[in-house]
């Protein structure tokens, strides 16, 4: 790395103290976790939590929380976090810049939401720009699709993540319950921890938690020889997270009235170029009113609001090169009533945010997007059939400043664009036998064009392309048709679903075949300073799949069990304006897995088989993605420890990752860094967590 490595100096001291006063409270309220009220049962060790493929109406099509949720903790993005989940992969720019791909659908269809509200950032804009939600900092993550999803956005026709912490309190608190929990990795030297604890007296609450992650430079596997490999190591791939979250909230009996801040720091390299580092901030201000139990038609009333400040800075050899920023604001009302025999969530959205990215790489002018939109999602249900209906309506405006004073001419004239998306879903299910349902699920979906897909010109250096945005892009549009079955027998379980989505105004990033200099004109591709050309354009696609999970017991005697469990999923996408597949499309993959449970004790040996991607458009620079299989192992155990008085639980786990130590690559991850980047080599990791 560069000896101007922002990654090795020390943090900013507003952050730093920040930081260190929360983690300082936190051990000083872990140190009295004795007074706690007895702590909640750590659970059986579900081995089926991530098993669900099927969005049965009103609920997520996954949840990930618990025991299942903290071994996963461990990874320092999103994207690692929901990975090998039924359905989900990620975009892999190296382990620090890694977003959920759902459905083979990512960047602006993929929505990510804190609690009811949306994460301002820039990770949906560019590969290399990590989302600013550490995994450790949560303590639920949900996949909603459908109905559901509209409840948050009408674009993300691939399903929102809704991610939740408890900063603001919902429920009264009585006495002191918290958590602790350290983490660490071989591969990277990788080492974390996070506490939140929070303490009330039943009608006041208080939250604090923080949390610290540092990595160096990962392991690569035997046989990987890119250009990124030095001394058996990923070049520019450390990183240093560090973050924490203060809440205060009154819960009475009927109201809730809270407000957070949060603030985040994650300094990492970029593997595909060993002179570059990012320092991403980010601070968020929540504020949450709920009123419950009302009398009339109105049952309970909802408002959310956040403030964003996002700071996206690239250096180059430590000096500043292009900054990225974000500042926005979000409001949310939600009613809550019965009518017509279904439950219904109805309000309206709000949201306005400011971007621009200045500086030397410059390929966005500053925009403005406001987005106001009406949302009603009604579930019910009626003997053996369930059923949830959603619609949502937006008016969409983006406004570009087009060149002003940025001295950038290609950027134009100020202009603006306006789009009204309208969204519909319909979810039933009809449980036809006490072990069987049937569910069918119908979607329209209409997203409006974001601000890099009408405004973008310039070379991007993520992408290693000049990417051309179009300001008469017209709204994207898909209709979706989904059936599923499941199955369960005791403690056997079996899920699966199939889908076929076909987009009238599908928006790509798409080669052009033409090549372009830096200041954006025509060249030849041959030419040194070639940049190929990619632009923003809609075309007709179709995208199918499949997805399948279940798990099967083998053994059972005495309270030794062994379970055999699968997940499985295939995605095809096609690009039928040009008759070629669409680019970034993960290919089958197939996770069987032994699992063998004891009292509090649990093994499991893992499989994933990925196969060979070789449905790739014709520009793409990496061609096709070579297959693998790799093998984990993990043993995770529950425990109380010998203090506490029996108001703390604890667990524990080691886990093996890649014990082959086989190269793999990401068929999901941009063309021009899928081959320097590899999944990381053999690696040890362990983490243990205390709930008091």
């Amino acid at each position: 790395m560069s000896p101007h490595n922002p990654i090795k100096q020390s943090a900013h001291p507003s952050f730093q103290f920040f930081s260190s006063s929360i983690l300082f409270a936190l051990g000083a309220a872990a140190s009295h976790s004795a007074m706690a009220a007895p702590v909640s049962d750590l659970g059986a060790i579900s081995v089926t939590a991530p098993l669900t493929v099927i969005g049965m109406p009103g609920a997520p099509t996954q949840v990930l929380e618990g025991p299942q949720l903290f071994e996963r903790q461990g990874a320092g993005t999103l994207g690692a976090l929901l990975d090998g989940l039924p359905g989900v992969s990620s975009t892999w720019y190296g382990p620090n810049s890694n977003r959920p791909v759902i459905r083979g659908l990512d960047a602006h269809r993929v929505g990510i939401f804190t609690n009811g509200l949306p994460a301002f950032d820039a990770s949906a804009v560019s590969y290399d720009h990590n989302a600013p939600i550490n995994p450790l900092s949560l303590n639920k993550v949900e996949i909603l699709r459908g109905p559901q999803a509209l409840l948050y956005s009408g674009g993300a026709a691939s399903g929102i993540i809704r991610t939740e912490n408890d900063a603001i309190a919902t429920q009264p608190v009585n006495g002191v319950t918290g958590r602790v929990q350290t983490q660490g990795n071989t591969g990277a030297g990788q080492t974390s921890g996070a506490t939140s604890v929070d303490a009330g007296n039943g009608q006041f609450a208080l939250h604090m938690d923080g949390f610290w992650q540092n990595a160096g430079d990962y392991s690569a596997p035997n046989g990987f020889t890119g250009a990124s490999l030095v001394d058996g190591k990923i070049r520019n791939s450390a990183s240093r997270q560090r973050g924490g979250t203060l809440g205060l909230s009154y819960t009475g009996a009927d109201t809730t009235l809270g407000m957070s801040i949060g603030q985040s720091r994650d300094i990492y390299g970029v593997v595909i170029d060993p002179a570059t580092t990012i320092e991403m901030r980010s601070t968020t201000v929540n504020l949450r009113a709920e009123q419950r139990n009302l009398p009339g038609f109105v049952k309970k009333i909802t408002l959310e609001a956040n403030q964003t400040d996002y700071q996206h800075q690239e250096l180059n050899n430590g000096t500043p090169a292009t900054t990225f920023l974000n500042k926005g604001n979000s409001y949310r009302l939600d009613l809550q009533s019965a009518a017509l025999g279904l439950d219904w969530h109805y309000g309206l959205q709000y949201s306005d945010f400011d971007f621009s990215a200045l500086g030397d790489a410059s390929f966005l002018p500053k925009t403005h997007t406001r987005n106001l939109g009406a949302f009603a999602v009604g579930d019910g249900k009626n003997g053996a059939w369930s059923y949830s209906v959603g619609a949502r309506v937006a008016r969409v405006e983006v406004t570009s400043d087009g060149a002003r004073d940025l001295g950038m001419a290609r950027f134009g004239a100020p202009s603006e664009h306006q789009s009204t998306p309208a969204s519909v879903s319909l979810s039933m299910a009809y449980q036809f036998h006490p072990e069987w349902s049937v569910m069918g699920q119908l979607s329209h979906n209409e997203r409006a064009p974001a601000f890099d897909e009408l405004y973008a010109n310039g070379p991007h250096d993520a992408t290693g392309a000049y990417e051309l945005g179009d300001p008469n892009l017209k709204t994207e549009r898909s209709n979706t048709i989904e059936a599923g079955l499941q199955w369960q027998r005791d403690s056997a379980k079996f899920s699966t679903t199939a889908y076929v989505s076909e987009y009238q105004n599908y928006i790509g990033l798409l080669g052009t075949g033409q090549c372009r200099n830096g200041a954006g004109d025509i060249s030849v591709c041959s030419a040194a300073d070639a940049l190929p050309e990619y632009d923003y354009s809609g075309v007709l696609a179709r995208i199918l799949g499949v997805e399948l999970s279940g798990l099967w017991p083998v053994f059972e005697q005495g309270s030794h069990t062994v379970n055999v469990r699968t997940v499985a999923g295939l995605v095809r996408a096609d690009n039928l304006t040009d008759g070629e597949p669409l680019p970034r499309i993960a290919p089958l993959t197939v996770t069987p897995a032994l699992i063998w449970q004891h009292d509090f004790w649990t093994a499991q040996l893992e499989t994933p088989m990925v196969a060979r991607q070789t449905r790739v458009p014709a520009n793409d620079a990496a061609g096709a993605t070579p297959g693998y299989m790799m093998v984990n192992i993990k043993l995770a155990r529950q425990f109380t420890p010998p203090f506490g008085g029996g108001n703390v639980a604890g667990q524990w786990y080691v886990a093996l990752d890649n014990l082959t130590d086989r190269t793999a690559y990401v068929a999901s991850s941009i063309d021009a860094m899928r081959l320097l980047a590899p999944k990381p080599g053999r690696s040890l990791s362990a983490g243990v967590q205390l709930l008091f």
